[in-house]
Formats: structure tokens, sequence, C-alpha cells
């Protein structure tokens, strides 16, 4: 069952969300009828989601016979061990991650500016420091390359983000899961005490 407190409704919160990310798990039926899930980098931009790759392969063969598709985005910040909140029971172990998922449906892109534009934004974010002469449609050293590649566009048709940061803990509850997080001081603790200082405030 979903909890409703971990619910992300805010499109703004889950496309800042994309937009730090690099990689997700695109899923799909594939054309033996299975489901197929495929890890891809990404770029957000102009309210869809880009892939590039071959235009022969799996992928475009189970998306041609079948176009919908989900594609999550997920980031795990710390596992919570249960005995900072209950000294005896296992129950409590947990993760704390932000993810997004979005479903819908994917279309290959022809037209060479659409593709420039998705993979200026795939480039921005795997090389932002640049070093390569800029994506452009127009330009007679990209026009083979971007008639070439296959850059596919995911739709945006639902988008949900689901961020988990003890939302459904008492004060205390979540004070004693702090207090183990700034003990323990391992890579990524301070990151999700502030995000639970944001998701998870103080009741009082």
């Amino acid at each position: 069952m979903r909890r409703k407190e971990f619910e992300v409704e805010d499109r703004e919160v889950c496309e800042a969300f994309l937009n730090e990310r690099d990689d997700g798990v695109l899923t799909f039926i594939s054309s033996d009828g299975w489901p197929k899930a495929v890890p891809l980098n990404y770029a957000y931009a102009t309210g869809n989601v880009y892939f590039h790759g071959s235009k022969k392969g799996e992928k475009m063969n189970g998306l041609a016979k079948d176009d919908r598709a989900e594609f999550v985005v997920y980031e795990a910040h710390a596992f919570i061990p249960s005995y900072y909140s209950d000294p005896l029971m296992a129950c409590p172990a947990t993760l704390y991650f932000r993810s997004v998922r979005i479903r819908g449906r994917v279309e290959q892109v022809e037209d060479a500016e659409e593709k420039a534009i998705a993979l200026t934004a795939l480039m921005a974010k795997l090389q932002p420091e640049g070093g390569h002469l800029p994506i452009d449609a127009a330009h007679p050293k990209y026009a083979a390359q971007l008639k070439g590649v296959a850059v596919l566009r995911l739709g945006v048709e639902e988008m949900t983000g689901k961020f988990k940061f003890g939302q459904n803990l008492s004060d205390k509850k979540r004070d004693e899961v702090i207090n183990g997080l700034d003990g323990r001081g391992r890579h990524g603790d301070p990151q999700t005490v502030s995000f639970m200082k944001e998701w998870a405030p103080k009741r009082d």
C-alpha cells in the first residue's frame, strides 16, 4: 500500500529532482511479451524525458509494438537501523529515499532541431564543463550524426513522487533517528537529516 504521507504531488519538486539525477530505469513490454527494464541516461527538457541510443535493438522493437512505458528515477539516501527507534524489534528498519515515477508513451524523434535540444540537455547534465562544439542541427558537422542517432521522447502523462524521510514518525521517534544519523556520520547522513527536517518537521 502506498503511504500518502510520502507522496509528492508538487510537479516542480519532482522536476527539480529529475534535473538533479542522470539515470533511471525505463520499463516497457519487450517484443517477446515479457516486461523489460532498461537502465538509461536521460535528460528532462521541455516537459519531456529524452533518451538516446541505437536505432535498432530490443528497446526499439518493443516500443515500436507498444509505446506505453514507465520511467523511474531513484536515489537512496540512508539506511535507518531498527535500533535507532526500537531496541528490540527489527520492524522499524527502513530506507530513506527520493523517487519519481513517470508514465507515458515513447516516440522516436525525427526532427533534427528537437534532437539537438534533447542531446544538448543530455550533454549539459553529463558533461557540464562543455569542451565540445555546441550541438546545432544546422551545423554541417552534426547533420549526419543527428540523422543517424536515435532520440526517444517519453511524453509525460503522469508524474508522481515519493520522498520518504520519516513523515510517519512521532516527534520522539524522529529525534531518535536524527540523533542516530548525527552520531553515525556516514556519507549521505547529513543530507538525510536536512531532508528529514524539511519533509518531516516537528509537529509542535
